[in-house]
């Protein structure tokens, strides 16, 4: 049964329910074009100067399986009926999970998150209700860890175990509260204020991109050359998609970047949820106790 919930609209209810409430930690999200100091609904309900974690969350649709004939049941796996999937982009399509793997190195905490429900009307009762948090798993990409092919595999959940596949293996994950109790003893671990823990993670994010940006490159000079063993590549005219871009490129203008000032601490948050937007698809949070974390600076 395939999910008729968008990734777009589970990730803006569970953000909501995690700016609400993560148990005793605060979750403050950070969008780069709304944090702009003197901006209405800007600023940041962060300290800079308390203990923070970056958190990373990639939203995950997934569907549900309910027969005992589906495949991960019949391979083997530890599974009970329902269980919900979710897929894992192979690299024959994208950088995308060897890239979150890269990214998931402390400070930087990184995880995927998806439903358990995929109806419409199980997403509006969990979204009024204020369970759409109570009814998620979050599981470290580098708990998934790497695959051999570039074929898209599954991670698949039944409210007790975590199986990934093609073969049937066990790992590690996350409910709501576990969530909160690891990042929690993590954050009690954490000693540096928060601009100095943004900087490291930054060159961490850095890094990971930049090993993505070679591998897409490798492979793009690896087909460059199988292509040109097939002949020429002649010029062709310009298709009907690419002439409609240029024709509202040449009418609307680009959106400018903000002349808005900041201070380099929060140019870095900034700089990092851009970072995690752009090159991961992973929204940014920064955890903090709430004991600490307070009105906006």
């Amino acid at each position: 049964m395939k999910s008729l919930i968008s990734e777009f609209s589970y990730g803006f209810a569970l953000t909501h329910e995690l700016v609400l409430s993560l148990g005793s930690l605060a979750a403050a999200p950070i969008f780069p074009s709304l944090i702009e100091e003197g901006r209405e609904g800007g600023g940041y309900d962060v300290k800079l100067e308390a203990p923070g974690l970056p958190l990373f969350l990639q939203f995950k649709r997934t569907e549900c399986l309910a027969r005992r004939n589906a495949r991960e049941i019949r391979a083997g796996a530890p599974l009970g009926t329902p269980y919900y999937r979710m897929e894992i982009t192979g690299t024959d399509d994208s950088e995308q999970h060897r890239m979150l793997i890269d990214l998931d190195q402390a400070p930087n905490f990184v995880f995927y998150a998806a439903p358990m429900f995929h109806r419409k009307e199980e997403f509006d009762a969990a979204f009024l209700g204020g369970t759409v948090r109570h009814q998620s798993f979050f599981v470290p990409p580098r708990s998934i860890g790497h695959f051999s092919d570039g074929k898209a595999h599954h991670l698949s959940f039944d409210g007790s175990t975590y199986v990934v596949m093609s073969e049937p293996r066990t790992i590690e994950g996350y409910g709501a509260s576990e969530l909160e109790a690891m990042l929690k003893d993590r954050l009690v671990a954490e000693e540096r204020p928060l601009r100095e823990t943004i900087d490291e993670a930054i060159k961490k994010a850095v890094v990971a991109r930049t090993r993505s940006r070679r591998r897409t490159q490798a492979r793009e000079r690896a087909e460059m050359r199988d292509q040109a063993l097939t002949g020429p590549v002649t010029a062709e005219t310009p298709s009907a998609s690419e002439l409609f871009r240029q024709r509202q490129e040449g009418a609307i203008p680009p959106v400018p970047e903000s002349a808005s000032k900041l201070d380099p601490e929060r140019e870095a948050l900034r700089q990092l949820a851009a970072i995690g937007l752009r090159e991961f698809d992973a929204q940014l949070y920064i955890i903090q106790s709430k004991s600490l974390a307070g009105p906006k600076d």
